[in-house]
């Protein structure tokens, strides 16, 4: 009898991992068994992420077709690791600061940030710096790192949470990064809030300052944010002389250590070049 040979079938398709619409995912397949939570969350931080800014419970049920009780148990998971973080005054959520760590590692080499929180550790070590690696993301100023001196004065920020951008010298470096126009849509209409008596308050007096800190590739703070502080910050660059976030450290006006502005900026703007040639700067 003679034997059939069976036509050879045709691949099947190949599933690809990509959105029809930014913001949306597509919900026609289905997780394998006992990942579906898993799967659920990476569609909400894709939701957030698409969304540039902040976005409701519903807004993201309604993108990815869960009902606000499963989004809601879900986004509360995501904010207690970082991964999101919800404002308190709209009860809209954001992307936390874990996740942009997790996306700096992911475009600029996981080298980047091994390489950002070495340089805090040794400025807090050897020199009693407390030391800081800030973005710029969604029009607000947001510490990634921070590591903390052993030192008479401590200051404390915890990662995630937002700066100034008109008083520090991180958030100066961050808005000489992009033009003067849209440093001054940043910076909102009217005068700015003196935090101190040292605060610039005066828009135009504070883009005149973003000009030099553009120049000389770092900016100065005296007791601008906090009385009795001195602080120094610089650009982390790309290959292309991109701003990519910037590191900043703080110090007290009086330190038995002796450190003066002087000192202490060719070590921020060295730490700050080192961390940019990982990057390819």
């Amino acid at each position: 009898m003679e034997r059939r040979v069976p036509k050879s079938l045709p691949a099947p398709p190949r599933i690809v991992a990509a959105r029809p619409m930014p913001g949306t995912v597509p919900r026609d397949l289905k997780a394998a068994p006992g990942s579906q939570s898993l799967e659920r969350g990476l569609d909400v931080l894709e939701v957030v992420e698409a969304a540039g800014g902040e976005v409701g419970v519903r807004e993201i049920g309604r993108r990815l077709r869960l009902s606000p009780t499963i989004v809601q148990r879900l986004v509360t998971s995501l904010a207690r690791r970082g991964y999101v973080e919800k404002n308190s005054d709209t009860q809209r959520y954001r992307l936390g600061y874990r996740a942009m760590v997790l996306g700096a590692s992911s475009e600029h080499g996981s080298d980047y940030i091994v390489t950002a929180r070495r340089e805090l550790e040794r400025l807090a070590r050897d020199h009693r710096l407390n030391g800081f690696v800030s973005v710029l993301h969604g029009g607000r100023a947001v510490y990634l790192l921070a590591v903390q001196a052993d030192g008479p004065v401590a200051i404390k920020v915890d990662p995630g949470s937002e700066m100034p951008l008109h008083s520090t010298a991180a958030g100066k470096v961050l808005l000489a990064s992009v033009g003067d126009a849209e440093a001054r849509k940043l910076l909102g209409g009217g005068r700015l809030t003196a935090i101190t008596p040292h605060t610039i308050t005066d828009p135009a007096a504070l883009v005149a300052v973003l000009a030099k800190v553009r120049r000389q590739r770092y900016a100065l703070v005296v007791e601008e944010n906090i009385r009795g502080v001195l602080s120094v910050g610089a650009p982390i660059v790309d290959r292309h002389g991109r701003v990519l976030a910037a590191l900043s450290v703080a110090f007290p006006k009086y330190l038995e250590a002796g450190l003066t502005l002087q000192s202490v900026t060719p070590l921020v703007t060295g730490a700050a070049e080192r961390i940019s040639r990982v990057v390819g700067g």
